[in-house]
């Protein structure tokens, strides 16, 4: 007999604590616009306990994960949904590690004192469930989603749901997993908000009241809003966030549950990731240089071309930034990266720390031979910088600019984890 535990706590900053997400804009934050909350679902068939905790943050410590992890004795899972309006809980990156931000100490004492709240008060609280996974869709034809680097450019619209339900048949928990920044809201927005999975929250709530929700980030690398959005403003976020939550309760209503569910975890680490060589610190500069002027051009033309070449500059500024901190022997603490396995009956779950483009998700999926397959980005902890495709590599740009690894490496973690999908399926 399968039983569940949900929990949800309130993890919003007070206000002036610095907002994580956007380069060389200091936001201290002027108070909450809605609620950033953490979130936890445990599964327990009998013999084997699992968590899964999913936050409303841009991104989580891998070294905060493994002290939570240490006052269980069972697997935790931490997601976050990658919001860039709330504050940082792992390090930053490379420009604003030059800047001098850093994690507030006072905020991740706080953040990690509600994680374990809420993975105990599930754990505590546990009633008889039956369990379901389904996938839905929503893309580009409902103007949600699409591509950053390339308007009608690859995308995951796939709506990745599993929902538990207890013995009265009252859904109780909804985990989702959708591929999508949350950056409805830009660098102007100075209040605390979980952008649009707030919004998609708020319409689950009245769809189903006793539900928790919790939402995990996909291989959103290269995805967002840029090219199917209007404006970047919490109307926007409410009309996305609303229009998931749509597809969410449609996918909930048509699931088989089950009180019977088999549980499997195998977590390891890649310690052999190839790493960027980057440019002496002169070429660098040079190359900054020129972005930055390609940028202040751009700033008279239409607003989209604008964007990316901000974005091409942040890349640069980043690449700098690194530059400096490999020259001083610097190692991100979030290395080596963790890679989950989660089999919950006829779904695979793999989990990834960091931002990863679609393309990589997509591949995990295509190598899987479950039924339904999740991949789930900034979990476990985070990265120093992007998974990205060889050809993006050659190309260029932000998401390339804004990351410690070589363009082979995206390609290296898809390979190991396809070996580790085929020898799960052989057993």
């Amino acid at each position: 007999m399968l039983r569940a535990g949900t929990a949800l706590i309130d993890i919003s900053p007070e206000p002036g604590a610095q907002l994580a997400g956007y380069p060389h804009c200091p936001r201290p934050n002027t108070g909450v616009h809605d609620p950033l909350y953490a979130a936890a679902l445990v599964l327990d068939n009998g013999t084997v306990r699992k968590a899964f905790v999913t936050l409303d943050l841009l991104s989580i410590a891998k070294a905060a994960v493994d002290r939570l992890r240490g006052k269980f004795d069972f697997d935790i899972t931490v997601s976050t949904s990658h919001t860039h309006s709330a504050p940082w809980a792992s390090e930053p990156l490379a420009s604003e590690l030059a800047e001098g931000i850093r994690v507030q100490a006072d905020y991740l004492a706080f953040l990690e004192e509600r994680m374990e709240q809420v993975v105990r008060e599930a754990s505590e609280n546990c009633f008889e469930a039956e369990f379901a996974t389904d996938v839905g869709h929503c893309g580009r034809e409902q103007g949600v989603g699409g591509n950053r680097r390339e308007k009608n450019g690859l995308q995951d619209p796939s709506v990745n749901v599993m929902a538990v339900r207890d013995a009265r048949g009252v859904v109780r928990a909804i985990f989702l997993n959708y591929a999508l920044h949350p950056t409805y809201l830009h660098a102007e927005n100075t209040l605390v908000t979980a952008d649009y999975p707030g919004y998609i929250r708020r319409f689950l709530k009245f769809a189903f009241p006793e539900a928790v929700f919790l939402f995990a980030q996909g291989t959103s690398g290269n995805q967002s809003s840029r090219y199917h959005r209007v404006a970047q403003d919490f109307e926007e976020a409410a009309r996305a966030g609303t229009t998931l939550g749509v597809e969410v309760f449609h996918v909930v209503n048509r699931m088989a549950f089950s009180n019977h569910l088999d549980i499997a975890v195998d977590a390891f680490e890649i310690t052999d990731m190839p790493m960027k060589r980057f440019p002496p610190l002169e070429e660098a500069l040079v190359a900054e240089r020129k972005a930055i002027a390609a940028f202040e051009a751009a700033k008279a033309g239409p607003y989209i071309a604008m964007r990316n070449a901000e974005l091409a500059m942040f890349g640069a500024q980043n690449t700098v930034g690194f530059a400096r901190l490999v020259a001083d022997g610097y190692r991100s603490p979030e290395l080596p990266g963790e890679v989950q396995i989660i089999r919950l009956g006829d779904t695979c779950i793999v989990t990834l720390q960091g931002e990863a483009f679609v393309e990589i998700g997509l591949a995990i999926k295509a190598a899987s031979k479950a039924a339904k397959t999740f991949v789930l980005e900034t979990s476990n902890g985070y990265a120093p910088g992007y998974l990205y495709t060889e050809q993006a590599g050659r190309e260029g740009g932000y998401e390339v600019g804004t990351s410690m690894f070589a363009s082979d490496a995206g390609n290296h973690v898809v390979s190991i984890i396809k070996e580790k999908l085929s020898c799960s399926h052989s057993k």
